[in-house]
């Protein structure tokens, strides 16, 4: 039997007028709606959830316990502006997450792509980009106007700083934090420190063998033989540069505002970029 809206959210749920509602979305008790927020199908809100607008949700996202999604953003210039925050589809905010809605500076949104997986206490800060299918583990601190490619991996209680780029398939190690870019498939560990290539992370991606040691070489190259960066580039592109994943790496690298960090084990010469 098809449950009615009013048998699937709860009776003590706030719910503001402005609020849409996909028919078959279910909303635990004691949650609060608040403002123009658009709800897709098949969505699951479980209890005490703060949920405010402008904010967007696609389909079939869950919401745990006492997530806070779409307050306004933690900056001293924001004058309650309409700002948004926008999320695709398949995404699961565990319990305690919060996310914040963007700024008019920022270009007014936080926006999050689709299947990604937002552990118990995590925190995105106002005008992220989370790409898709990214993992932001028990206790992981985003600040603002931070970029999360594809399918990066932020450990338990890691810290990224505001305006960080943190690449495709990169992962940084529990505790570890950033105020410098990470360039993709790389794994960085403690404070301002890559250590090696995301070698599981690449595997369980399915990267061929082939694709994975011309990477390996790129580390090589950029990190252990003391080249001034650009030097360090060029020379992976004239060496590699037939490599999709080697020139992504690359690109990253160039277009970095902030650097990038050096490699655990280099002595002072190869100091970070």
């Amino acid at each position: 039997m098809m449950l009615t809206m009013s048998e699937l959210i709860h009776p003590t749920v706030i719910l503001d007028p402005q609020a849409e509602i996909a028919p078959d979305v279910q909303i635990g008790p004691y949650s609060i709606i608040e403002g123009p927020v658009r709800i897709g199908p098949g969505c699951v809100i479980e209890g005490h959830v703060a949920l405010s607008g402008p904010l967007e949700m696609g389909r079939d996202n869950f919401v745990g316990h006492g997530a806070v999604l779409g307050k306004s953003p933690q900056h001293k210039g924001y004058q309650g502006e309409q700002t948004w925050l926008r999320i695709g589809d398949g995404n699961v905010f565990r319990e305690q997450v919060t996310v914040h809605r963007g700024t008019e500076q920022g270009g007014g949104e936080t926006r999050i792509g689709d299947r990604n997986l937002f552990m118990v206490g995590s925190h995105l800060g106002h005008d992220c980009r989370v790409g898709d299918g990214c993992t932001l583990i028990n206790g992981a601190l985003v600040a603002g106007h931070v970029v999360l490619q594809d399918h990066c991996i932020l450990s338990g209680h890691s810290a990224v700083q505001q305006r960080v780029r943190i690449g495709r398939l990169a992962m940084i190690g529990g505790l570890g934090s950033t105020t410098k870019d990470i360039p993709p498939f790389l794994l960085h560990q403690g404070y301002n420190c890559t250590s090696h290539l995301n070698l599981v992370g690449l595997r369980r991606a399915g990267f061929p063998v082939a694709t994975i040691n011309s990477l390996r070489e790129a580390f090589r190259i950029l990190f252990k033989e003391g080249r001034p960066l650009n030097c360090a580039l060029d020379r992976i592109e004239a060496d590699l540069g037939t490599v999709a994943e080697v020139n992504e790496f690359v690109g990253f690298i160039r277009e970095s505002t902030l650097g990038i960090n050096p490699a655990r084990g280099n002595d002072r010469k190869h100091r970070s970029y």
